[in-house]
C-alpha cells in the first residue's frame, strides 16, 4: 500500500488531496495544527493516520517526524503555508509581519522535508511536492505588492530547485505545483475549478511525474511556469 503524508490537510486543497488518496487505497498521514474533521476518519479508518504539525514551530517538525517511526514514504505533499499581506505598500511592513510568512513558506517546508528524507528514501516512489504560486514568477509579473508572500515563494521555488539537485542521486523528484484560484464554496465565482478537480489534477500530475519534472514549476495541468 503506498503511503501519502499531507501538510495543510484540515481544509480546501489539501483535505480533497486526503480524501482523494483515501478514496483509491492509499494510506494518507494528515498533518495538520488542529485535529482533522472526525468524519474523514470515520469513513476511511485506519487508511487516514492523523498527526499534528504547526509550520511555525520548528520542534513541531520533529514530533511530527518522530511519530512516523521510520515509516516509509512514497509521496510528500507540503500544502501548509501563509499567503500573508493583501497589498500592503513597502512602507507598512514590519518585521513581525515579515518573519511568519517567511518561516512558514520557506523554512518550514525545507525543515520538514530534511527531516522526511530518510522516509522517502524508503518509498518506492520518492517524491516530494510543494504547492507553490504564479506569485514566485518574476518573468510573469501580474500583480503588485504582495512583498512577503512573493519573496517567500521564490525562495521556496529556489529551495526546491537546490533540492533536485541535491537529491538526484538517490532517485528523489522534487516538484512545485500551482493550484491556481479555484472555488472553495458555491458562492465563489462558478467559472472557477472546484477543490475536487485540482486535487484530481494534483494527483494525475504527480502520478506522471518523472526526472524531467523535477525542479521546476508547474501548473498541475502540466503548463510549465516560468522563473
Amino acid at each position: 500500500m503506498p503511503t501519502v503524508l499531507i501538510t495543510g490537510a484540515n481544509e480546501g486543497l489539501g483535505l480533497q488531496l486526503a480524501i482523494q488518496y483515501a478514496t483509491i487505497g492509499w494510506e494518507v498521514i494528515v498533518a495538520c495544527s488542529d485535529p482533522l474533521d472526525t468524519r474523514l476518519s470515520d469513513k476511511f479508518g485506519e487508511l487516514v493516520i492523523d498527526l499534528r504539525y504547526n509550520a511555525l514551530k520548528e520542534s513541531s517538525a520533529r514530533s511530527l517526524v518522530d511519530c512516523l517511526d521510520g515509516r516509509a514514504i512514497d509521496v510528500v505533499i507540503l500544502n501548509e503555508g501563509i499567503s500573508g499581506e493583501d497589498g500592503l505598500p513597502p512602507e507598512a511592513i514590519t518585521l513581525a509581519h515579515w518573519r511568519p510568512i517567511m518561516v512558514a513558506n520557506t523554512f518550514a517546508p525545507l525543515h520538514l522535508a530534511s527531516l522526511l528524507e530518510p522516509n522517502l528514501r524508503k518509498g518506492e516512489l520518492k517524491i516530494l511536492t510543494a504547492v507553490s504560486s504564479h506569485a514566485a514568477s518574476i518573468s510573469r509579473f501580474q500583480e503588485p505588492r504582495r512583498f512577503a508572500y512573493r519573496a517567500s515563494q521564490s525562495a521556496l521555488n529556489q529551495m526546491w530547485r537546490n533540492l533536485s539537485v541535491e537529491w538526484k542521486s538517490w532517485g528523489c523528484i522534487c516538484l512545485l505545483l500551482e493550484p491556481g484560484k479555484f472555488r472553495v464554496s458555491n458562492a465563489d465565482d462558478q467559472g472557477l475549478p472546484d477543490t475536487d478537480s485540482v486535487a484530481a489534477g494534483f494527483r494525475s500530475f504527480i502520478a506522471a511525474a518523472n526526472r524531467e519534472h523535477s525542479g521546476r514549476h508547474w501548473v498541475y495541468d502540466g503548463t510549465p511556469i516560468p522563473w
